[in-house]
Parts: structure tokens; C-alpha cells; sequence
């Protein structure tokens, strides 16, 4: 098909040094991003576990630790890390989290490679996210799926094979393979506190790599297989017209969102409305009688008022807003165990209730509103309504906090100041082991 070769051509002439400025520089900001987040994921004891378990052995390097895995192992760890802790972008556009798919993929192929440079690592990056994110935006996923782990596998795929300096033709039977390598995700495990969903997109990034090595291995993929992937199985429907609109000159990664809260964006624009609350006075939690969280569809969902594990808490509005004013926080450390089971933050949460407004879902995806209205002991009553959250693409995070957030992120390295800039330019760097020293903790 046509957008099919346009998109694969597009991989593999995509040139960094032909590109806008600000796109070279957004694109270094959601890449340090990411590399932040697969950090601060390796504080998460089940991604230590399975480090252990699959980093015995092999030639490439995990990023961020100190072992060694073959390429597709540490492509998956990488990427499980990426997402543990809900840090990672994401893009309203695509539907969900196109840079975790790609970089993991490309870190993981660069490390294997002593002959790239930082640069070409740089360029499979920006070309993996926007054909990632491009596959997304193509695609309307069926209800019942979760976006990581089905259409990133195509910026996963894509990232490898502009590092493999694949033919343009190569290059689109890899694609063609990736699609049928997509995973069956559930948008329903995390609500449901199963942290199985940390899972996808370390594995579509390992299946990037999977379905470079079918194309050089000589197989082919199912002619059109990605419209019949996406469009009618993990999809109901694959625009060929979205895929390559504006390519090349309508840049996805230049609209992405950004969190400082280590939980689901759909949880920010209620904790947005929180934050404006309590810069015009205080909330005390223990004078709250009822909460009542209304906002769009999606984040209506996330109304778990007792999670048991922290991937459940991180994907709770009411949990959420609830570490937020017992705890002041809603960084890491507040998803802790004893957090969970702490019997004051458990009963605010049971007080808040979130409902959908139909006429708030109709305004995405240009807005995401929330309105919360409290109710006290008193009598008394406080209300506010946001559309959107810090972080947004209308409200970009200035690199300053960007950069405070990555060394929050990076805490325990030997020199984070220098992680930061090579995060940010990565194409500076001479090469993989150069680079990966910076970033190595424990």
C-alpha cells in the first residue's frame, strides 16, 4: 500500500540535520524523559526481580544497571522499566505511549552495535516515535484494549530497523511482521491492580527486534497485515490517510504530554483541579465530608476507592487525590506499601466519587475536563473545573522542571548533572558505552 511505503521510506531518509530545531530539541526532551523513567522504574522491586532473572547473560547492556542480556532481553526489561512507575510520555494524538516502545528497542539494538553513533541512535528514536505514534493515530483500538504493547510495536520495529539501515522495502516487511507480533493487552488489568500491564510495551520492544531479525532472516509479513492488524483485530478500524498525513512536516513528537505525578495522565487532571484548590487556600483532608470527581469517560473509570497494589492506586482518582492531601505527595515513594494500607488516606478515598459528564467526554480530545466539588463538615463547599493539566501539550513543562524531574528520577547517580546532558543529546555521544556509563546504578 502506499502510506505503507511513504511511512517506510520515511524511516530510513528521515535525517536529524534536515529537520526544525525545535523538533530536534523536543525530541531531546522526550527522549531525557524516558530515559528518566526507565531509571526510576529499576527502583520498583518486581523489575529488580526480573532483571535478575533475565540479565545472566548476553552482550548487550541493561540500561541503567550494571548487567548484561541479550539484545531482546534487555530490549524487554527496558521497556518494563519505562512504564513501572507511570513517569513515561505519552501523545493524546497516537492514543497512548509511542517513546517507551521505541527507545527501549533502540537502546537496547545500539548496545549491541560498537559502530553507531549517538547520532544514529538519536535519528531511529525521532523516526520510531513518529511511526509509532503515526500507527496509533491510524488506529481505533477496540474498547477492551490497552495501547501499549499493540501499534508501539511498530515504532519498536522501526527504531531497529533505521539503526540496521534497512532498504526502504525491508524496512515495511519488518512492520509487516511487528503488526502480527502485537500483543492482546487489556485496558482493564491496572484498574483491576494487575501490574501485568507494565509488561507490554518491554515486550512489543523486544518483538521490534523479533521482527527485524524474521525480515533479515528472509521471511514476510501479511501484505497489508498492519490495516488488518489494527483495523480489525486489537483494531476496529485503520485510517491509510492519518498515517501519513502532514509526514515529515506535522511532527506527533512535538505534542506529547509529560507527567510529574507517578500515576495515569488520567488521574492529573483531577489532581490539576486539587493543585489550584490549594494555592488559593488549604484543604484539610479530615474536614472533607464528600468529593465528587466529574469528568470524561476515560478518566471516569478510574473510580477504585480501596486498590491493593500499586499499579491499582496509580490508576484511582480517589486514591490519588487522596495521597495528595494526607500525604503532599504523589511521587513514587507515596505508592510504598504502608501508604496503601494507611487507614486515613483508605477512608478520604471512600469519600470521593468520580462520575462522567457525557457532555466532558464530547469535548475530547481537544480537552479533558474535570470539575470537583467538596463538600465539609461544616456545611461549607468549595468547587473548581480545569481542561487540562501541567504537562499537556497547551501547557508544556519548561525544561527547568523537566530537568528537576529527570534528576528525581536519576537519584543515586554518580554525576546527574552529566546523565542530564547526555540525555538530552544523546547524538554529542561517540558511542553506546560512552553513553550508558553515565546512567549506571547498582
Amino acid at each position: 500500500m502506499p502510506a505503507f511505503e511513504d511511512l517506510a521510506a520515511f524511516i530510513q531518509s528521515t535525517d536529524i540535520h534536515r529537520i526544525p530545531p525545535s523538533i530536534r530539541h523536543q525530541t531531546g526532551l522526550v527522549l531525557a524523559d524516558t530515559l528518566g523513567a526507565i531509571l526510576a522504574g529499576w527502583q520498583e522491586a518486581d523489575v529488580r526481580a526480573i532483571g535478575r532473572k533475565y540479565a545472566d547473560a548476553g552482550e548487550a547492556d541493561v540500561f541503567g544497571r550494571k548487567r548484561k542480556a541479550d539484545a531482546a532481553s534487555a530490549a524487554f526489561l527496558t521497556g518494563f522499566a519505562g512504564t513501572a512507575v507511570e513517569l513515561d510520555e505519552g501523545n493524546y494524538a497516537a492514543g497512548g505511549h509511542p517513546a517507551i516502545h521505541a527507545v527501549a528497542a533502540a537502546l537496547a539494538e545500539w548496545s549491541v552495535r560498537p559502530d553507531l553513533s549517538g547520532e544514529a541512535f538519536f535519528n531511529a528514536v525521532l523516526v520510531g516515535y513518529e511511526a509509532g505514534a503515526r500507527a496509533g493515530m491510524a488506529t481505533t483500538l477496540r474498547p477492551a484494549a490497552h495501547p501499549h504493547g499493540t501499534w508501539g510495536v511498530i515504532g519498536a520495529a522501526a527504531a531497529v530497523a533505521r539503526l540496521r539501515h534497512f532498504s526502504s522495502e525491508m524496512t515495511l516487511t519488518a512492520l509487516e511482521l511487528a503488526a502480527s507480533l502485537s500483543l492482546a493487552t487489556s485496558v482493564t488489568a491496572s484498574l483491576r491492580g494487575s501490574a501485568i500491564r507494565n509488561i507490554y510495551a518491554g515486550v512489543a520492544a523486544q518483538n521490534g527486534l523479533l521482527a527485524c531479525d524474521l525480515a533479515q532472516a528472509g521471511m514476510t509479513g501479511e501484505p497489508n497485515g498492519i490495516a488488518v492488524v489494527f483495523g480489525s483485530v486489537s483494531g476496529s478500524r485503520f485510517s491509510h490517510e492519518k498515517l501519513v498525513d502532514g509526514l515529515g512536516e506535522r511532527w506527533l513528537i512535538a505534542q506529547p504530554f509529560l507527567k510529574l505525578a507517578s500515576s495515569c495522565r488520567e488521574t492529573q487532571g483531577a489532581l490539576e483541579v486539587i493543585e489550584t484548590m490549594l494555592e488559593e487556600r488549604d484543604i484539610d483532608p479530615f474536614e472533607i465530608e464528600a468529593m465528587r470527581v466529574t469528568t470524561f469517560a476515560p478518566a471516569s473509570a478510574l473510580k477504585e476507592t480501596r486498590p491493593v497494589t500499586p499499579i491499582g492506586a496509580r490508576f484511582s482518582i480517589p486514591f490519588v487525590l487522596a495521597l495528595r492531601l494526607m500525604h503532599g505527595s504523589v511521587w513514587i515513594d507515596a505508592f510504598a506499601p504502608e501508604k496503601l494500607r494507611d487507614p486515613a488516606i483508605r477512608a478520604l478515598a471512600e469519600r470521593i466519587r468520580v462520575i462522567e459528564d457525557p457532555a466532558m467526554t464530547r469535548r475530547l480530545p481537544t480537552e479533558r475536563p474535570c470539575r470537583i466539588e467538596i463538600r465539609f463538615a461544616n456545611g461549607k463547599g468549595r468547587s473548581a473545573e480545569k481542561t487540562d493539566a501541567l504537562g499537556d501539550p497547551s501547557r508544556p513543562l519548561p525544561e527547568a522542571a523537566l530537568k528537576s524531574k529527570f534528576l528525581r528520577m536519576a537519584e543515586g547517580l554518580e554525576d546527574g548533572e552529566a546523565a542530564w546532558i547526555a540525555a538530552r543529546m544523546p547524538d554529542k555521544s561517540t558511542g553506546f558505552e560512552a553513553f550508558s556509563r553515565l546512567f549506571l546504578n547498582g
